[in-house]
């Protein structure tokens, strides 16, 4: 099977008008000029994704109901439940962790399975019903992160062991396969096709022009649906939300959202993430403080994750937006080259940026775990609160860029 109905696509990156034909089963569309997925042609996906979302979320209420992981300290035996993680976050009055744990690892992801299951599934759905399940997809897509706590907890297992002896479920092979059918669910569901079942993408009134951007035709992008819009339309008749032809303003945004998390990222480092308690006498670490830990241990690839996941990275996004911003407001003369590097930039911090939240999870689970009152315990300290906010941050200030601007000349400035 193939599509064969001709119909055009504008590139969410770099806004050139592409039109398509003829894409095998099993093949995808890429831009010509940057190299970014335009749709794909999957055999069966409405099947294969609700089978792999039911399968998921049936892992997923395995691995809520029993013990998790266990730890024995000096003959104590203590276990926890992945919802306990949360509550003892909660009852140590890290309010504000405990419910990102519950958003980001549990809710989320719950949702959008849920989502897909509804959307593919041959409930008779109106498509205005439709519609409101794509937008949430769309807007809790990026804030899931169970593939990154699973990182987490294969970490913290380093450094559990420092502790005492660590023991494993079947209940964390259940949640391993949670989020293995999660991603596979993820990576078959297409909401392009879903939308097109809603109503087709192309509302220009005029003929369109394949190689030329959309600005110069008075073309815009729905930077919910992707529909292609004339530039007049306030809001996109197939989603019903507003969209401009550019978003300059929010460059702004991510300006101010870049300097604000600058700014927390210093108390973020000097302040400690994680406070030990051994026979009543209480000492705090910082990030730095469990990296040189690690590789003192003799522990160096587990050191090299966290100071590139929780140190580098928050930085160099940081720095890479910047340059974005640089780029896209002051650069005059741009060639294609120079914009496919910056592409690719933006490409890199948009999918490594939440990957600093491991050591918000490593943290989470050591603190659940090593609770031995009469000789150790080990709590979450202040510095996670101001480390957690700065991932958080700097996520949204790279979803409130334009990738489009990297692209645009200064003579289609609108």
């Amino acid at each position: 099977m193939t599509i064969d109905k001709q119909h055009y696509v504008l590139c969410s990156h770099c806004d050139l008008v592409i039109e398509l034909s003829n894409i095998e089963v099993g093949h995808k569309a890429v831009c010509p000029r940057c190299n970014t997925t335009l749709t794909k042609n999957n055999s069966n996906m409405k099947f294969n994704a609700t089978m792999y979302a039911a399968c998921s979320l049936i892992m997923i209420i395995v691995g809520c109901g029993f013990l998790f992981i266990d730890i024995r300290i000096v003959g104590n035996f203590i276990g926890i439940s992945l919802l306990d993680i949360p509550k003892t976050l909660f009852f140590d009055k890290y309010h504000y962790i405990s419910a990102l744990f519950i958003l980001f690892v549990l809710l989320f992801p719950i949702l959008n399975l849920s989502i897909i299951i509804l959307l593919c599934s041959k409930l008779p759905l109106t498509k205005y019903r439709k519609r409101d399940l794509l937008i949430v997809y769309e807007k809790f897509q990026h804030w899931c992160m169970p593939e990154i706590f699973l990182t987490g907890i294969l970490v913290s297992f380093v450094k559990l062991m420092s502790y005492g002896s660590i023991g494993v479920t079947s209940t964390f092979w259940a949640f391993c396969l949670f989020v293995f059918f999660y991603i596979k669910s993820l990576v078959i569901f297409s909401p392009e096709t879903i939308w097109n079942e809603i109503h087709r993408n192309n509302f220009a009134q005029g003929i369109l022009q394949a190689g030329e951007t959309g600005i110069c035709q008075n073309l815009k992008l729905c930077s919910c649906c992707e529909a292609i819009l004339p530039e007049h339309y306030i809001k996109c008749p197939r989603c019903k939300q507003k969209s401009k032809i550019r978003e300059r303003d929010k460059i702004q945004w991510t300006i101010a959202l870049l300097v604000t998390s600058l700014i927390l990222y210093i108390p973020a480092n000097l302040f400690g993430i994680m406070i030990t308690v051994v026979f009543g006498s209480p000492s705090s670490s910082t990030i730095m403080d469990g990296v040189i830990y690690m590789w003192q241990a003799g522990d160096v690839p587990v050191a090299l994750v966290i100071f590139i996941a929780s140190v580098a990275i928050p930085i160099l996004k940081i720095i890479s937006l910047s340059w974005l911003c640089y780029f896209a407001l002051a650069v005059k003369r741009k060639n294609n080259h120079n914009c496919l590097k910056m592409k690719k930039l933006y490409t890199a911090v948009e999918f490594i940026g939440k990957w600093s939240m491991i050591d918000i999870f490593v943290v989470s689970v050591i603190c659940s775990l090593v609770r031995n009152q009469q000789m150790m315990g080990v709590y979450p300290d202040i510095g996670v609160t101001f480390f957690a906010t700065v991932v958080i941050i700097t996520m949204i200030a790279s979803q409130k860029f334009d990738p489009r601007l990297i692209w645009d000349l200064p003579q289609n400035k609108k």
